[in-house]
């Protein structure tokens, strides 16, 4: 009895040094639900664009084109993550940001092309103000993306999850044929906890893992050839942990909180294969890549125990000319 109520109690203490900085724990693969993809996105997505400049040109002047409804969200998300979003950047953490906006839908599931545009320009300054209210100098967007909507009495409700991170530098890790980690990797679960022997040092197992990854699964995506810049569309986000994933971390002793390089690769490899192999064949995503990765060491729900969360995001990978689309915009600068 004595032991359960030092594991008890460990526990709660690590979860308070935890609640600050984590997000709610996930249990399952829960992928977003995106529209499919076009057979022509890059001409699509083309055509929206013109059709936005002919609404900022005339503002008062209704229309008489219509898009579908998920024609018109497919466009407006990928728009903005095209315009918007650096997926060759690297971030550190990132924080979720939910807004719910309306737009007008006819009988027949059509929404006016000048309500789209609408729509376009209220999340951007919906995101402008997700930025704003992060204090960090650093931050940048990395996401858009907008759900399955309800319509009721003409109007969707438009639930749009915005995701902004905190930009950084990482040192590129040396790879041995065991793995990234050296013996000197000997990391607490989760950050800022350090190493097993050196708390001072503000990270943990959870964000090694990720900039390791991110290195192996993101940073080695082809550049764009001269002219051209790489964009991801279509984007799928899943959240996953130790608690149903194999692979993951994942303990009930409070104290098995040191994982030493061994475990390290160890960890680095099976998440590999459930990122870059795993996750796609399951849900057939053909052809996607990972955009971005987060892993964060959290309490489990029922608070049993300890685990890294995992959000991973994915896209269709393409190329778009910059005299076309131009470089990617910072949402600060109107």
């Amino acid at each position: 009895m004595k032991i359960h109520l030092f594991k008890a109690a460990a526990l709660c203490v690590i979860a308070t040094f935890l609640s600050a900085c984590n997000k709610e724990s996930t249990t399952q693969l829960i992928p977003n639900k995106n529209n499919e993809k076009s057979p022509l996105p890059i001409e699509q997505l083309r055509t929206f664009q013109k059709q936005m400049e002919a609404v900022k040109a005339h503002p008062d002047q209704r229309s008489q084109e219509t898009l579908s409804l998920p024609d018109a969200l497919w466009d407006v998300e990928n728009l903005f993550n095209l315009t918007y979003s650096d997926p060759n950047q690297y971030y550190s953490q990132t924080t979720d940001h939910e807004f719910i906006l309306t737009l007008p839908v006819n009988n027949s599931q059509e929404v006016d092309v000048v309500d789209a545009a609408n729509l376009y320009n209220q999340i951007i300054e919906e995101a402008r103000l997700a930025l704003i209210s992060d204090p960090s100098e650093t931050t940048g967007f990395v996401s858009l993306i907008i759900e399955q909507p309800e319509t009721t009495y003409g109007y969707a409700q438009v639930k749009c999850i915005g995701k902004t991170g905190e930009r950084c530098n990482y040192n590129l890790p040396t790879t041995f044929p065991e793995g990234p980690f050296d013996p000197s990797d000997n990391w607490l679960f989760a950050a800022p906890m350090g190493k097993c022997d050196d708390p001072d040092i503000p990270s943990g197992a959870d964000k090694q893992l990720q900039e390791k990854l991110h290195d192996q699964l993101i940073e080695d995506t082809p550049e764009a050839p001269m002219g051209y810049r790489n964009i991801y569309i279509n984007r799928k986000r899943f959240v996953f942990d130790g608690v149903n994933t194999p692979g993951v971390f994942y303990t009930q002793n409070p104290e098995d909180i040191c994982i030493d390089f061994q475990g390290m690769n160890t960890l680095f490899k099976k998440e590999k294969v459930i990122i870059s192999t795993t996750i796609p064949e399951q849900y057939h995503l053909y052809n996607y890549a990972p955009v971005s990765i987060e892993i964060s060491g959290i309490q489990t729900e029922d608070g049993s125990g300890l685990t890294h969360r995992n959000e991973v995001e994915y896209g269709l990978l393409y190329q778009v000319s910059k005299d076309e689309f131009g470089e990617v915009k910072d949402l600060l600068q109107p």
